[in-house]
């Protein structure tokens, strides 16, 4: 792969998974002898399009960009693709306008993810003995395939056992303390409206500012103490151990470097001149007590 050149347009080193998910491409790319620079944007959509415009100007092999917001990088996508500079998106889906503008898309299997989160949540309130509950979600930003197909498939399952209730749901742009706010916010307001039963936090660090603030609140958690039953939908370290302490019912994977690793191969495929399917999504599984210790190295990179 000598002489190839990839640009990664993504959110920042700042957030942890981002880190680990960047740092897996960048070295299984490099490794391949594929250069590569990397553009960060913490979640800032303006600073997303600026570098979407350098790196198009710099005429890559191929650009990875994992959207900020799905919309707003159209125009840059249909600018990339007037010049013949490929792009592949990950860690989303392209909206409709731009489907016919991306090489490909390289996603988790974001359905799946929100899908076992309202499974696990299910679970936990059954193994409670409750006929009825109130549940809230702590989403990651509205404004990309990411989050809204997880909710979507969420509200989908959820659906299915309608003693159940989605009563809130709140973005947190990904952002714990911002979760931890609106989680003590909630559980004050529906005190007189029957209360909180369960907690579905987008990544296991907004599942984690829900436990610590409804703990901070005199809350019970957890099966065990007949409490909030809370689940996450991407594992990370503060996840899986807070599933194994009783914490949180469970979660999924999207373990960041297992998704950076699939987007090398696909990357290299491409690279080397196959043609790589429109969508290529990772297979990923639910994560409980029952099956924690198979899952808890790889939840642990992050």
């Amino acid at each position: 792969m000598a002489g190839k050149k990839v640009i990664l347009v993504h959110c920042g080193d700042v957030n942890p998974w981002c880190a680990v998910y960047n740092k897996t491409i960048i070295d299984g790319l490099q490794a391949a002898g594929v250069s590569t620079e990397y553009l960060q944007d913490p979640f800032d959509v303006n600073l997303e399009i600026q570098n979407l415009q350098s790196a198009i100007s710099k005429r890559p092999d191929l650009i990875l960009v994992s959207p900020t917001d799905d919309n707003s990088i159209v125009p840059s996508l249909q600018q990339a693709h007037d010049q013949g500079v490929p792009v592949i998106i990950n860690n989303s889906m392209p909206v409709a306008a731009a489907k016919d503008l991306v090489t490909a898309t390289v996603n988790a299997d974001q359905a799946a993810l929100g899908r076992y989160a309202a499974m696990n949540i299910v679970a936990g309130l059954k193994a409670e003995g409750l006929t009825e509950g109130n549940v809230i979600a702590l989403a990651g930003s509205d404004t990309t395939a990411t989050s809204g197909d997880r909710m979507t498939a969420f509200k989908e399952e959820l659906a299915k056992t309608p003693q159940f209730k989605l009563v809130e749901e709140h973005n947190t742009n990904w952002d714990p303390a911002a979760a931890g706010t609106v989680a003590s916010q909630l559980y004050a307001a529906y005190q007189s409206k029957g209360g909180i039963q369960a907690v579905y936090g987008m990544a296991d660090y907004l599942a984690n500012a829900a436990i610590q603030s409804a703990t901070q609140a005199g809350m019970p958690v957890g099966v065990a103490k007949k409490g909030l039953i809370v689940s996450g939908s991407n594992c990370f370290k503060v996840g899986i151990d807070n599933i194994t302490a009783g914490l949180q019912y469970g979660t999924a994977t999207q373990a960041p470097d297992a998704e950076g690793k699939f987007v090398v191969e696909w990357v290299l495929k491409f690279l080397a001149g196959e043609q790589i399917p429109k969508v290529n999504l990772n297979t990923e599984n639910q994560v409980t007590a029952d099956n924690v210790a198979q899952f808890a190295a790889g939840c642990s990179k992050a």
